[in-house]
């Protein structure tokens, strides 16, 4: 089973549908350690506004499974890996995203693609973790912990088109491959 923990975004709906998922709350979150990867989604907070909304994201620390961040979501990993977060240029269109890394998880994407935005806050990047893609706005956009399995996407591939379903299929991929292993 794939979990979706739904964090409170407008996008939720089209994510499910793009990838067959269970949703499960954001207070209702350590289900999701019962499954076979979890896709934690975006949603309309804001750590730098509401720092303890961390405390929401502790399942993090518990996840075996392969896990995407998108958006929130991305935040959430980067900041229970030690990351901090910081308010930045306000995205909300298309945007370049520039593959600095090959990695499993864009191996089917150009050097450059484009992935819709939105979003106001970015993250450092945490210890343990690799930066694989960038943007001229945000140097984290794309993050990776292969030995936690942990990936984070700071834009949003649930409503970016072809782009974004190769994306998560890339990550269903990964994921499946990655269960196989540590199965």
């Amino acid at each position: 089973m794939i979990a979706v923990v739904d964090c409170g975004s407008a996008k939720v709906e089209a994510l499910v549908a793009m990838i067959g998922a269970r949703r499960i709350a954001l207070e209702d979150a350590r289900q999701a350690l019962e499954a076979d990867a979890v896709v934690i989604s975006g949603g309309p907070h804001l750590f730098t506004a509401e720092p303890s909304l961390i405390d929401a994201f502790a399942f993090i620390d518990d996840l075996r499974v392969p896990t995407l961040g998108i958006c929130l979501g991305h935040q959430a990993i980067a900041l229970r890996a030690g990351a901090q977060v910081f308010l930045g240029p306000e995205r909300r269109e298309a945007e370049t995203i520039h593959i600095v890394q090959r990695h499993p998880l864009v191996d089917a994407l150009p050097k450059d693609v484009t992935f819709v935005a939105d979003h106001c806050e970015g993250v450092t990047l945490p210890d343990g973790f690799v930066r694989v893609a960038s943007s001229s706005h945000y140097e984290n956009e794309i993050i990776a912990c292969d030995e936690r399995r942990l990936y984070g996407v700071q834009f949003h591939p649930e409503v970016s088109g072809d782009t974004g379903l190769t994306l998560l299929t890339s990550f269903l991929h990964l994921a499946k491959r990655s269960s196989a292993t540590h199965g």
